[in-house]
């Protein structure tokens, strides 16, 4: 028996517009990207799974920094994958905004002592105020360079 049906293409339609979300800004995703705020930086682990962790980071000439252990697990998933993201979140009321980043990353061994003190500063931190150069060497900064955006604004 033959098979008489003609299949027809589907055309996707336009999904209605939400009237309670928004895209952020260049400027407001920069902003928020400025705050002192707690990010959960992912990356792939080699056994496959998303290891996903909070840190604190600096966002600054179109980069995030990330320190870190030089043998922790962030930076062998980045020296293995050259991959994260970075989601931060931050609400107010009921006005939610959030920022998530993908792209490449890369491992700078040791952390220069510039970027520590600048994280420590963005924080209101003074865990490193006395580092001599010997703790740098077992420290690491991530470097990410975003190529992929998603930052929007939504509410109830």
């Amino acid at each position: 028996m033959s098979d008489t049906t003609q299949s027809r293409p589907v055309v996707p339609t336009a999904a209605p517009e939400d009237v309670n979300r928004r895209r952020l800004t260049r400027d407001e995703r920069d902003e928020m990207l400025s705050r002192p705020i707690v990010a959960v930086f992912s990356s792939l682990a080699a056994g496959g799974w998303i290891h996903s962790v909070p840190v604190h980071f600096l966002y600054r000439d179109g980069e995030i920094r990330i320190l870190c252990g030089t043998s922790s697990v962030k930076a062998s998933n980045v020296d293995r994958t050259g991959r994260g993201t970075l989601c931060v979140e931050v609400t107010h009321g009921s006005e939610r905004r959030y920022v998530t980043v993908e792209g490449a990353v890369r491992v700078e061994r040791p952390a220069r002592p510039d970027d520590v003190t600048a994280l420590d500063q963005q924080y209101s931190r003074t865990d490193t105020a006395d580092w001599t150069e010997s703790d740098y060497t077992s420290e690491a900064m991530l470097v990410m360079r975003p190529t992929r955006w998603i930052a929007w604004s939504d509410w109830d």
